[in-house]
């Protein structure tokens, strides 16, 4: 009975003093909530993703928070999931040796740029730990004229976003690959292809394939911790607010998922060519 209910969110951030603000509207209306919450003076936001379905916007976003000081996570979700943090340590520890390829595989319904791909294209960025500079995309043919600019309904019609294939590289010399049709099985899965092995990563699992003297020897990698998706992600936006560090999925870390989606539209839109990013 003493909750307080709001149909408009200005009217909120006017009448309550609020330290963190959680953004949970549709995917093209994070911008104008996140920057009201930052003149509202809050001390913390916490954003779904994608962070917008524009870079412009990312933009004004970063230019916000920034100039306030204010941390911000974005919910990639992936970024906390034990399965996905083992696998980066598995790698940063060198099982693999150098990363030379991210494979990244998506399909269903809810394989679309801006809902489901955008996590799987973050958790490659996450694993890569370096810039995309440059994509070639191909649209599933039902979206081949589909433009450059959004114009879905937030996420929840599947039948507005397309899907995509894709093919990436970053400044650190890596190369990524996206398959992701909805017509293929409901899948999100990622494959990390080093020089001296590969790890095999999922929302329940990760596998390590080594390449030892005496043959490939497959092992799993087992997680060192049981704190998942968004809990571990409030958990460590409230540790960035109180300790002054920075949180694992920030708007300028989330800004290459969304360039990484308009490179792929562009792409499209010019016969398939490979377009610069940044």
């Amino acid at each position: 009975p003493d909750l307080l209910v709001f149909d408009d969110y200005n009217a909120l951030l006017q009448d309550v003093p609020l330290d963190i603000v959680a953004i949970a509207t549709p995917d093209d209306l994070h911008a104008p909530v996140l920057k009201a919450a930052v003149a509202a003076g809050v001390k913390a936001i916490f954003c779904e993703k994608p962070i917008s379905t524009h870079t412009d916007e990312v933009d004004e976003m970063i230019a916000a928070v920034e100039a306030a000081g204010i941390p911000v996570n974005v919910n990639h979700t992936r970024r906390w999931n034990p399965t996905w943090v083992a696998a980066r340590e598995a790698l940063r520890a060198g099982r693999i040796g150098e990363l030379v390829t991210v494979f990244g595989k998506i399909g269903g319904e809810r394989a679309m740029l801006w809902r489901n791909d955008s996590h799987l294209i973050d958790i490659m960025n996450y694993f890569a730990e370096a810039n995309p500079i440059w994509v070639v995309g191909e649209l599933e043919p039902a979206h081949a004229n589909y433009g450059t600019r959004y114009h879905g309904d937030g996420g929840r019609d599947s039948a507005l976003e397309p899907a995509a294939n894709a093919f990436w590289a970053y400044d650190s010399g890596v190369r990524a690959f996206l398959s992701g049709m909805k017509a293929a099985v409901p899948i999100l899965e990622v494959e990390l292809i080093g020089t001296k092995g590969i790890i095999a990563v999922g929302d329940s699992q990760a596998w390590l394939r080594e390449a030892t003297e005496h043959g490939e020897v497959t092992s799993p990698i087992l997680p060192s911790y049981s704190m998942v998706g968004m809990q571990a992600a409030v958990v460590d936006l409230i540790n960035a607010l109180e300790n002054g560090t920075e949180p694992q999925s920030p708007p300028r870390e989330a800004r290459k998922a969304v360039a990484i989606i308009e490179g792929i539209l562009e792409s499209q839109a010019n016969g398939n060519n490979r377009i610069d990013i940044g």
